[in-house]
């Protein structure tokens, strides 16, 4: 297999040797081990991968994150394998296959512009950290990004050649930095192509250095990031609404000045901080506009008509707009603020 494979490992037990071996025994040429700052006591089992001509081991000199770890990896890879269209990542303690590694190669092999994630299935036996974690994630990623990934937190993935500089330049430096993989193919138009592997947990996954509330809030910082800005702006709208309606009693002119402030504001910033949007700035803002009218004139029939049902225009206000951030954001995400696909 023409494909590297590479392994950031912190603090590895002796199932990083069957790992490697396993992996050489099934062809694999070429695996790359980050050894991201692992206590002394490891030493013995980085100093046996050296002997090893398929592997090459690089050290950190300090613990830096497995995202941190992944990128070093990246780096190597990028300079040394000018041939290979890909390299594929896996983690350290066995819970991944040869075979399943083998099978992601395949799906590649008929992907090769894609990121392909090995993907696990969740059923009774999966350890109840792992469960819930792995639940949650998934739903919130599909709201807020769009994309509909069913594991989202696998380790086992294969990055196409031509992604990798890009990955490598990405923030994060730990667990977060896979999620922020995942995001980057929403706002690149990469496409993504799961193919499912066998679950596997050793020891009810104690050996994972995956924090589930720490490192999860992390994950899930990066994803509110992107619903935020909507956020910011509906609450900039409302004030200036509720402020020239006390003034004038005016609906329309309330809701068309906030719309104006608001607006400009949420425009700038779902382009260049929110979706990082390349697209045409032309094209953009006609597209934002459109959207902007239409569901301003939808936010004045809505008020209008409550209003006239008897109920308080600021109560009218608040319903609305909530409605209106749901459907904003979401159109926002898929049809204005993107990046066509590399040809």
């Amino acid at each position: 297999m023409n494909l590297p494979v590479l392994i950031p490992a912190y603090n590895p037990n002796e199932a990083l040797l069957d790992v490697a071996n396993s992996l050489i025994r099934h062809g694999v040429q070429h695996v790359i081990i980050v050894n991201d700052g692992s206590k002394p006591e490891c030493d013995h089992i980085f100093k046996s991968l050296e002997t090893m001509k398929q592997c090459r081991v690089i050290h950190h000199a300090v613990n830096l994150g497995k995202g941190r770890a992944i990128k070093t990896g990246l780096n190597y890879f990028y300079l040394t394998f000018n041939d290979a269209p890909g390299i594929i990542t896996a983690d350290a303690d066995g819970q991944h296959l040869p075979e399943d590694i083998l099978k992601v190669a395949e799906t590649f092999r008929k992907n090769p512009d894609a990121l392909v994630i090995g993907a696990r299935k969740f059923d009774k036996g999966t350890p109840m950290r792992s469960l819930i974690g792995n639940i949650i994630t998934k739903y919130v990623f599909r709201f807020l990004i769009g994309k509909k990934i069913s594991d989202t937190q696998s380790g086992l993935r294969c990055i196409p050649r031509k992604a990798v500089p890009r990955f490598i330049e990405m923030e994060g430096e730990k667990y977060e930095y896979e999620m922020n993989m995942l995001i980057s193919t929403k706002t690149n138009a990469m496409d993504v192509v799961e193919e499912e592997i066998t679950t596997v947990y050793i020891g009810n996954n104690k050996s994972s250095h995956f924090n589930p509330l720490i490192d999860s809030m992390t994950i899930y910082f990066l994803l509110i990031r992107f619903s935020f800005s909507s956020f910011f702006a509906s609450i900039i709208d409302f004030i200036i609404f509720a402020v020239i309606y006390s003034l004038s009693s005016n609906i329309l002119a309330g809701i068309v000045f906030a719309r104006l402030v608001a607006g400009n504001i949420n425009f700038f910033v779902n382009k260049n901080l929110v979706f990082y949007s390349k697209e045409n700035v032309t094209v953009t803002i006609v597209k934002y506009y459109t959207l902007f009218v239409v569901l301003g004139g939808l936010a004045f029939i809505s008020v209008r008509t409550m209003s006239d049902f008897g109920i308080n225009v600021i109560l009218a206000k608040i319903v609305t707009e909530t409605l209106l951030f749901i459907a904003s954001f979401s159109i926002q995400r898929d049809f204005i603020f993107t990046k066509q696909k590399e040809e």
